[in-house]
C-alpha cells in the first residue's frame, strides 16, 4: 500500500487527498446541521395552540385536513393531509426518474386547544407512511394495499426500495410517501395569530369588495343611497354607502370567526429550520444524533485517511 501512494502520480494524489478533505468538510457540516437541530428540538418547548406565543413555537396534535377540494395523492388517489412521489424508469445503469413532485396544499395540526393552519413550503418533512411498488407503465396503475403506517411495512418498503428490482417487465419503480388525517403530527416553525391589524386590512378590503359590487347594478345603489333622489350619488350619499359597506364587511368577518385563525410556515432561515414530522419528539432527535455521528465518523475516517496519505508521501 505505501508503494502505491509513493508510485502513484502527483496529479492523482492530489485529487485524492483533496477530495478527502472536501469530504472532512462536508462530514463536518452535515454533523454540525444535524446536531444543532437535536439541540433545537430539545430546547423548544411545546406550546398549546392556544396560548403559544407569536415566533418560534413547537407544536404537537394530529393531523387534519382544510375545508374544501380534498388533497389526493397523485398515485393512489387517496385523500390525504400531505403527500411526496416519484416515478423511476429502470436503464442499464441504475433507476433514473422521470417524475416528481410534492404537495403543496394547506392542511391543519389540532390539539385539545385549538387548530393551526400549517403552509409545508420550505419544510423537511417525515412522513407516516412510505409505499414503494413497480409495474409498467409511466402512470402508476396497481394501487398497493395500505399499510396503515406500521414499521414492519415501512421498513419492507424502504429495503424494496433500497435493493428490489420488481418483477421482469416492471420497468417502473413508484414511490408514494404520505401523512394522512389522524396521523400524529409533530411541528415546528414560525408561529403567527391572526391579530387585530390582519382584521382590519381584511374589513377594509372586504367593503371595498362589497362597494364595487354595489356599483356594478347602479340602479340598486340609487335605490339605496340616492335620499334626495337626483338619480345620482354626490359625496354625501357615497360616505353613506362606505359605511354601510364596512359595517357590512365587519359582520361578514365576524362570523367567520377569524379572530382564533393561525398559521405554521416557514422561517426564513436555516437556525431556526422548519420541521414537520408524524414521528414523536425523541425519534426525530434520535435520528438527527445517529446521523450526526454517522457524520463525525466519516469525518475522521476521511480525515485519517487523509493524513496517512500526506504521510506516506512527504515523509518517505
Amino acid at each position: 500500500m505505501h508503494h502505491d501512494i509513493l508510485t502513484m502520480p502527483e496529479l492523482t494524489f492530489w485529487i485524492w487527498v483533496n477530495s478527502l478533505a472536501l469530504l472532512c468538510l462536508a462530514a463536518l457540516w452535515f454533523a454540525f446541521r444535524n446536531l444543532s437541530r437535536a439541540r433545537i428540538i430539545e430546547d423548544t418547548p411545546t406550546s398549546l395552540i392556544r396560548s403559544a406565543h407569536q415566533g418560534y413555537v413547537e407544536l404537537n396534535g394530529t393531523a387534519a385536513t382544510m375545508q374544501g377540494e380534498p388533497i389526493l395523492t397523485p398515485l393512489t388517489h387517496v385523500p390525504c393531509c400531505w403527500y411526496r412521489y416519484r416515478i423511476e424508469r429502470r436503464h442499464e445503469k441504475g433507476w433514473r426518474t422521470s417524475q416528481q413532485g410534492s404537495s403543496d396544499g394547506l392542511f391543519l395540526i389540532k390539539d385539545p386547544t385549538g387548530q393551526c393552519i400549517i403552509d409545508p413550503d420550505g419544510a423537511q418533512i417525515t412522513p407516516s407512511e412510505r409505499q414503494v411498488w413497480y409495474g409498467g407503465s409511466s402512470f402508476a396503475t396497481a394501487m398497493p394495499a395500505r399499510s396503515g403506517g406500521s414499521s414492519l411495512a415501512g421498513l419492507f418498503s424502504a429495503a424494496l426500495s433500497l435493493g428490489g428490482q420488481g418483477h421482469l417487465g416492471e420497468h417502473y419503480r413508484y414511490t408514494e410517501e404520505t401523512i394522512y388525517p389522524g396521523d400524529p403530527l409533530y411541528a415546528i416553525g414560525l408561529f403567527k395569530s391572526f391579530d387585530e391589524t390582519d382584521r382590519q386590512a381584511l374589513i377594509k378590503a372586504h367593503a371595498s369588495d362589497l362597494l364595487r359590487q354595489w356599483k356594478q347594478d347602479h340602479p340598486e345603489l340609487l335605490a339605496r343611497f340616492d335620499r334626495n333622489g337626483d338619480s345620482r350619488i354626490d359625496l354625501d350619499e357615497w360616505d353613506q354607502a362606505r359605511r354601510q359597506a364596512h359595517r357590512q364587511a365587519t359582520r361578514e368577518e365576524a362570523a367567520a370567526d377569524r379572530q382564533n385563525l393561525h398559521t405554521l410556515s416557514n422561517t426564513g432561515t436555516s437556525r431556526r429550520p422548519f420541521i414537520i414530522s408524524s414521528h414523536a419528539e425523541f425519534k426525530l432527535v434520535t435520528r438527527y444524533k445517529r446521523i450526526a455521528f454517522a457524520a463525525i465518523s466519516s469525518f475522521f475516517l476521511a480525515g485519517g485517511i487523509a493524513s496517512w496519505m500526506l504521510g506516506v508521501r512527504l515523509l518517505s
